[in-house]
């Protein structure tokens, strides 16, 4: 009885310990098929990822697995996860899956592939540690490369609104001249009407001269109302005819004043355009070279400086000293048919576009002054180089001035 007692505790413990195999077996499934589980969530997680992070945590499970690998290979307290295991043949499958998505996006990064087989793990972690110095250089070279183009583009919209101003300003003045010149043809139509009704006073003159010439010759045919009538009306035609010539005057010098200035090379007299090119070049030579520069302009073009004005500080007045000074190169320097050109200039100080209309206004005021006094024969014409530190790169008001240049008939 006690042997059957002894054989049955026997074979209670044996099915006790079946019972406790079946268990610890399946909750080791459960737990695989847990793990399985939560891997699968970590890979549609990590899909959403960005590449190189995704990358990242790819390198992480890979070390992960491998160590876990190598560790279950090398225990010996665990015979029964071998390489017949379902679960483990599951998991070296998804290992060498991940491997070949690891090494697709490796060659399409310029890196080289991870190598399969029984690598040993530490060299396996110091490759990934050195692919992950690389990226982490690959990041920084990005983070400079992005700060260099946020640099270049700030740049670039510096020089848009740069350039945006300078249109404004050139449209301003276009509107400007076209202003004046709108107004200049609009004189040009009115001085053609004066001349005609100037033709009209004059002729109606001369027949009132007539008749008054008549009525003198023959008083006893012409009563003192009728003679006083023609006076009058010969009066009004003297009145006409003069406020009609003085408004032809004021017109002409208008439509002189237009044609007088040259807003830019195209606009230049023939005779001076090669002139206007070779001082817009000076800008920037040394003292010595202008000296030489200045010489060959009087050999080559037949150009020479007669005088130059010199003006004050935001100013574009004549002093008096400065209208005798033209009144004495019109009469005595500059004979018929030469070309009298004046360029104007204004110091670097202040704004640029300022500046432009401050050179532009100097050489127009001494143009017109000196076109007041000059001969019928002799041309002059006005147009300016804006700033400059040709006279003077240390003192700025040396530059404020005009030239006044003679270029001789060819």
């Amino acid at each position: 009885m006690l042997g059957e007692k002894h054989r049955e505790s026997g074979a209670e413990t044996n099915r006790e310990k079946s019972a406790d195999t079946v268990e610890t077996a399946g909750n080791n499934g459960a737990n695989e098929a847990k793990d399985s589980s939560g891997t699968a969530k970590v890979s549609r997680s990590i899909e959403k990822l960005n590449p190189i992070v995704l990358l990242l945590l790819m390198i992480l499970i890979m070390v992960v697995v491998l160590a876990v690998i190598n560790l279950s290979g090398k225990n010996p307290a665990n015979p029964d996860l071998n390489s017949d295991d379902p679960v483990m043949a599951s998991l070296k499958a998804d290992l060498e899956a991940r491997r070949s998505e690891l090494n697709r996006q490796r060659i399409a990064m310029g890196l080289p592939p991870l190598d399969g087989g029984s690598e040993p793990i530490e060299d396996i972690a110091e490759r990934l540690k050195n692919d992950t110095d690389t990226l982490v250089g690959l990041s920084v070279r990005f983070q400079q490369m992005l700060g260099d183009k946020d640099a270049e583009v700030s740049q670039r919209n510096s020089d848009l609104l740069r350039v945006e101003k300078l249109r404004q300003d050139v449209s301003l003045e276009n509107s400007r001249l076209q202003t004046e010149l709108n107004r200049a043809l609009l004189g040009a139509t009115e001085v053609n009407q004066l001349r005609r009704s100037i033709e009209a006073v004059q002729a109606q003159r001369d027949a009132l001269a007539q008749q008054l010439a008549d009525a003198a010759n023959a008083p006893a045919s012409v009563n003192a109302e009728d003679y006083a009538d023609l006076q009058r009306r010969y009066d009004e035609a003297i009145r006409s005819k003069a406020f009609f010539e003085n408004r032809v005057i004021e017109l002409e010098a208008q439509l002189n004043k237009v044609k007088l200035f040259a807003k830019s090379e195209s606009e230049l007299l023939p005779a001076a355009v090669e002139l206007f090119r070779r001082l817009r070049k000076m800008e920037g030579m040394k003292d010595s070279d202008l000296t030489t520069e200045y010489s060959k302009l009087g050999v080559e073009l037949g150009a020479n400086v007669l005088h130059s004005l010199s003006f004050k500080t935001g100013s574009s007045e004549l002093s008096s000293e400065d209208i005798a000074q033209l009144a004495a190169i019109a009469e005595n320097d500059v004979p018929d048919g030469d070309l009298t050109l004046i360029i104007g200039y204004a110091s670097k100080t202040g704004d640029s576009v300022a500046n432009e209309r401050l050179s532009s206004d100097r050489a127009t005021a001494a143009a017109q002054q000196f076109s007041a006094m000059k001969r019928p024969g002799q041309k002059v014409q006005a147009v300016y180089l804006g700033q400059t530190d040709r006279f003077s790169s240390s003192i700025p008001v040396r530059n404020q001035l005009c030239e006044i240049w003679r270029i001789r008939k060819k």
